[in-house]
């Protein structure tokens, strides 16, 4: 399994770049956002963000993150200002191996190829999260905020995906994967809410992993929502229902099965840990899955990588970090 780490720069407090309407905090987290689901496409992929939103994070602590996962490779993703134009990318500036040059070279030539960027060229730099991580590691730099003819693009919803898909096609070439090169996407890559679709007829076409929970859900608990790989309010309140329906088969809690994860279902909520095992355990799974944080198998068992997930989400949400999952951590996960 090839573990790739994916860092969106900057958040929370920290904005990044400004420039021309633009903040760069905001548009590397669409940008990684939309690589993740393009890896978590591919064959023997597991991909953990940093963040999934709006959050600040010391440059230690996301090294730290990624060290403690086990990444194969980290990118941190950036967007450039100084009045400058076009891509590069930067490793670190210290002893790196053979595979951290090569990997530039073909995140540098994938990246490009894609966006024809102006290519600004492959630099080296003594950057935090380059120096303290222990993996093959690079920072890119996506475009200038502050130059009007950049900006445009980057305002441009199907552009942010050609840069995705650009790292994509990077990672692929680096670790021989299957289905990474192809053409930019046609969707936008900000999240989008799924539509209903009470005929269900996208069952049979969506892929993935969300496709997967979806279909399960539909199949479980007799729902009908759409199935398109895509998360949204309809599959978390499914999920909900869901977790309401195990609470009130498995612990008679007699709550109404509405999807909503009000005061009731919080109270309702059982504490899930390592070894338990069952639908509750796949539910959490699921939607820790959904929300960006990557497990391996969603197959209902809390072995030692959903412990793992559960601390690290713990952690990127200030909640004790105990790797188990109790009405706090449920309630945050459904937030």
């Amino acid at each position: 399994m090839t573990k790739i780490f994916i860092d969106p720069g900057h958040g929370g407090s920290d904005p990044g770049a400004v420039g021309n309407g633009l903040q760069e905090k905001e548009l590397v987290l669409k940008i990684a956002k939309r690589l993740a689901e393009i890896l978590e496409r591919l064959d023997g992929v597991e991909v953990l963000l940093s963040r999934t939103d709006d959050r600040f994070l010391s440059l230690s602590e996301r090294a730290r993150m990624a060290n403690e996962w086990g990444a194969d490779y980290f990118i941190s993703v950036h967007i450039n200002a100084g009045g400058g134009e076009g891509y590069e990318c930067y490793i670190f500036n210290g002893n790196v191996s053979d595979a951290t040059k090569d990997n530039q070279d073909a995140m540098n030539t994938e990246i490009v190829k894609i966006t024809e960027w102006f290519n600004r060229g492959k630099k080296r730099a003594n950057f935090a999260v380059l120096r303290q991580t222990n993996m093959p590691a690079i920072l890119t730099e996506n475009g200038f905020i502050d130059n009007s003819s950049d900006a445009n693009k980057l305002k441009d919803s199907a552009f942010l995906d050609k840069i995705a898909q650009g790292h994509a096609n990077g990672i692929a070439k680096i670790f021989n994967l299957s289905g990474g090169s192809s053409s930019a996407p046609s969707k936008p890559s900000k999240p989008k809410t799924s539509k209903p679709n009470n005929s269900n007829r996208s069952t049979n076409k969506a892929s993935g992993t969300i496709a997967t929970i979806q279909r399960t859900l539909n199949s479980r608990y007799r729902l009908s929502i759409s199935v398109d790989n895509l998360f949204g309010p309809q599959t978390k309140g499914a999920l909900v229902k869901g977790l309401q329906t195990e609470l009130n088969r498995q612990f008679n809690r007699g709550l109404t099965v509405d999807g909503i994860f009000g005061p009731k279902t919080r109270r309702a909520c059982v504490t899930v840990r390592q070894g338990a095992r069952g639908n509750i355990t796949w539910i959490l799974q699921a939607i820790l899955h959904c929300k960006g944080t990557s497990l391996g198998a969603i197959d209902g068992i809390f072995g030692s990588k959903t412990r793992s997930a559960v601390r690290t989400f713990q952690r990127q949400n200030n909640l004790q970090v105990d790797g188990i999952a109790g009405p706090q951590t449920f309630q945050m996960l459904f937030k």
